[in-house]
């Protein structure tokens, strides 16, 4: 069988890796002195207590490329995909790892994207390998759906952006002032950017995160969609009605945010992720 490879940062459910037999390799967070692997010895409620005692904020960093070596010791087929290489060294430390075995049966993608922005691609290669297809069209299949792949989500601050570095002290104070909610997206390079700027309530952002997936899906067939979050299980109903209501059948998976991406969101994140047309 064709091994399907990811790492932790496509915060898939436990229940679909199982389900669909796809490998992951956690990444690592630090915090208070200490390093724990991502969804195995932390998790982001842990992690955000911990910021709340400390003061201190978490950083994040990739697997080796020995950790790869380990992970990929594999003798049938393997393709790997991993989070977008311009936010992480991850994809370029598996590369590294891949030098010393010098095989045909692997392949490495760069998803060019973050969390269930790409774990919905996985998830999809993994449906694709069970229905029978060959590893060489897998590889041209899923660089196709890359470029079709949508992930859009809302911060509740930028508190945690801000001391991981990714976004500038006027950004953060202006933010803080004005109560100003960004919705964010991958764009197709992998970086992040700014769809919208929300000033005003939470119930407000939600609304404007919903109105903005509704004109983009207006006139696509959806077969899929991931709905992640931590802490909002109100909102995540909310949505679901929303969906439902919309009068269009779509499956829909609900995924909680790992703490890698929890690192730079803060608590309450809150997005959708998709594939168009």
């Amino acid at each position: 069988m064709i091994n399907i490879l990811t790492d932790s940062t496509a915060d898939l459910p436990d229940s679909l890796i199982d389900a669909y037999q796809i490998g992951v390799l956690p990444m690592y967070v630090q915090i208070d002195g200490k390093t724990y692997k991502d969804g195995i010895n932390i998790s982001a409620q842990t992690l955000f207590e911990r910021v709340n005692e400390t003061g201190q904020y978490p950083t994040t960093s990739a697997p080796s490329p020995s950790d790869f070596q380990k992970f990929f010791s594999h003798k049938s087929p393997t393709i790997y995909i991993g989070v977008s290489s311009v936010l992480s060294s991850t994809f370029q430390n598996a590369q590294f790892a891949l030098n010393d075995f010098g095989s045909s049966l692997f392949d490495l993608i760069d998803s060019k994207n973050i969390s269930a922005g790409y774990g919905q691609i996985v998830l999809q290669a993994a449906e694709w390998r069970n229905n029978g297809m060959s590893f060489d069209e897998l590889g041209v299949k899923i660089r196709q759906l890359i470029h079709k792949a949508r992930g859009i989500f809302i911060l509740d601050s930028l508190d945690y952006l801000y001391h991981g570095g990714r976004c500038s002290s006027v950004d953060h104070i202006v933010s803080g002032i004005f109560k100003i909610r960004p919705i964010l997206n991958i764009l197709p390079n992998g970086t992040l950017g700014v769809l919208q700027k929300v000033r005003g309530s939470r119930v407000k952002a939600v609304d404007a995160l919903w109105n903005y997936f509704t004109t983009q899906i207006r006139n696509l067939s959806l077969k899929r969609i991931f709905l992640m979050h931590i802490d909002s299980d109100d909102e995540i109903d909310y949505l679901q009605k929303k969906i439902s209501n919309y009068g269009v059948p779509i499956q829909i998976e609900i995924g909680k945010v790992g703490c890698v991406l929890a690192t730079h969101s803060g608590p309450k994140p809150l997005g959708i992720a998709y594939t168009v047309n």
